[in-house]
């Protein structure tokens, strides 16, 4: 009897455990009624000052100029303001940003070839608003938008090749910035950091014998370049995407993936540490060198390619895995930086036709195919400090994601001691439970929460969903849902809408 009460107290114990970690807290929604047809809102992250809705509506002046309906809430997801604004139809909204207490509209002027662009800024807290006009030097096809302290950056293409606008915000100019614009180089990120009043700007270049490798262009935010360092890889390997973990005047900590000399598929992840002496250190890691790149897979194909990668290296033959992985931005905490990666392949299918021929009498068949969007395998997440080693390594399984854009899923939650992984599909909310190379609790599921106790979903696909990382360990879910109510008074039974709930992990 008493080995029995131990059992289940020691049952009891564990339970309290592993639910200490999951309690999912949704402690506020939002939620605006659409139709159908309506265009979708653009979230835009305030941080500890809320969010700011953006959408543009069907409904035009005498001119024919669109409305334009902004909506400011706070952290508790209440309304600030409102706001209807008429912007000319010759104006095309492109981006968005946010920069302190402001938020920042970016449009496109698109009529007779035109080069100017347009930015509005709305003050967080009544919505007044100050509009700036970039007189272009270039027609730029815009793919990037960031704000300092005194400049808006404007990066994106010309000629198919990459180049940066600098916009400053008192002097009202603008100027392109140098050493970017090259022939066969790729705008790969424009990272800001107002601290130590610089900015970066990575780009893929070619090295001398034309491998595949990456630059790091620091600039003043005034624009003027104080440092251009490329990176030299080994002579077998070529560096295809990276992301800056931490950049100053003299040294910069970047890291991402790397492949064959100028191949396109990633071998394996790089940490690299240079300086503006010309001094460069890259640590390369094959995916067969993390301990945990593989724990998507099932027990058995899992255990197929140890056994493969073990054969491989008693051989002396070298080890080849081919991945597309997008990398992410790289977090900084506690003296060590965490890199998140998404593994992911395209995904086709094959659908087939019989057409008669009656001259004949006889049939044929036709066969194609067609693109269905991107499966997500897993994502990959490594800890690594200031010299460029690795310290750990981990994954979270994600293959029930398809998608046509590619895009972010996977979030991290940095706790004291653990941390959380999570994302939003199909109106649930998935996460994972790691302490550095190991897993305290697997994949777990959470229901979007909704405003009524009687609310039914009649559809749990989302055409529009997402799930952002919002202010400290805050995060906030947003999408589009149909909802049943067949008992609450006062609710309609059908209703069509977009939300935005607050989502917290205790």
């Amino acid at each position: 009897m008493r080995s029995t009460r131990v059992s289940v107290l020691v049952i009891i114990c564990m339970v309290l455990f592993l639910t200490g970690f999951t309690q999912v807290e949704q402690s506020n929604r939002f939620e605006v009624e659409i139709r159908a047809f309506d265009k979708p809102y653009d979230v835009i992250n305030g941080g500890v000052n809320g969010i700011l809705l953006i959408k543009q509506t069907d409904e035009r002046n005498r001119l024919g100029d669109p409305k334009y309906e902004l909506l400011s809430l706070d952290t508790a997801l209440k309304t600030n303001w409102e706001k209807e604004m008429y912007i000319n139809r010759f104006w095309e909204y492109r981006g968005y940003d946010y920069y302190d207490g402001n938020y920042y509209l970016l449009f496109k002027y698109r009529r007779h070839n035109s080069r100017d662009l347009k930015i509005l800024k709305l003050n967080l807290i009544n919505g007044d608003t100050v509009q700036y006009t970039v007189r272009n030097l270039v027609p730029i096809q815009l793919t990037e938008f960031e704000i300092t302290e005194n400049a808006a950056l404007l990066g994106g293409y010309f000629n198919y090749n990459p180049l940066v606008i600098h916009y400053n915000l008192t002097t009202l100019k603008s100027k392109v910035l140098p050493g970017i614009y090259q022939h066969r180089t790729e705008l790969i990120q424009i990272k800001v950091d107002d601290d130590k009043n610089s900015f970066v700007v990575i780009v893929s270049e070619k090295t001398f014998d034309k491998r595949n490798t990456l630059a790091v262009k620091t600039y003043h935010s005034s624009g003027e370049l104080i440092g251009n360092e490329k990176l030299e890889p080994e002579e077998d390997k070529g560096l295809i995407y990276g992301r800056a973990a931490e950049f100053d005047y003299d040294i910069s900590l970047l890291a991402g993936t790397y492949s064959t000399k100028r191949g396109t598929f990633s071998r394996g992840l790089f940490v690299a540490r240079v300086n503006t002496n010309g001094e460069q250190k890259i640590n390369y890691y094959n995916f067969a060198d993390l301990e945990n790149f593989f724990n998507y897979m099932k027990a058995k194909r899992r255990k197929r390619i140890a056994n493969r990668i073990e054969r491989k290296r008693i051989n002396g033959k070298k080890i080849k895995f081919n991945y597309r992985l997008l990398v992410h931005d790289i977090i900084e905490s506690d003296g060590q930086f965490i890199m998140i990666g998404e593994a992911f392949y395209p995904k086709y299918h094959t659908n087939s036709s019989f057409a008669s021929n009656y001259s004949s009498y006889r049939g044929q068949q036709f066969y194609g195919s067609y693109f269905a969007g991107y499966r997500y395998t897993h994502a990959v997440v490594i800890g690594f400090d200031k010299k460029g080693k690795v310290l750990w390594d981990n994954s979270f399984e994600i293959e029930d994601v398809l998608t046509f854009n590619l895009e972010q899923f996977v979030h991290i939650d940095i706790k004291d001691d653990h941390i959380v992984l999570l994302y939003l599909y199909d109106n649930e909310i998935r996460s994972k439970i790691i302490k550095r190379k190991e897993v305290l609790e697997g994949k777990s599921f959470d229901a979007i929460k909704l405003s009524f106790g009687d609310d039914v979903l009649r559809d749990t696909h989302s055409e529009i969903s997402g799930l952002e990382s919002w202010y400290d360990d805050t995060f906030y879910a947003y999408g589009t849902q149909q909802i049943k109510n067949m008992k609450d008074t006062g609710v309609k039974l059908n209703r069509h809408v977009f939300y935005i709930n607050k989502v917290k992990y205790r």
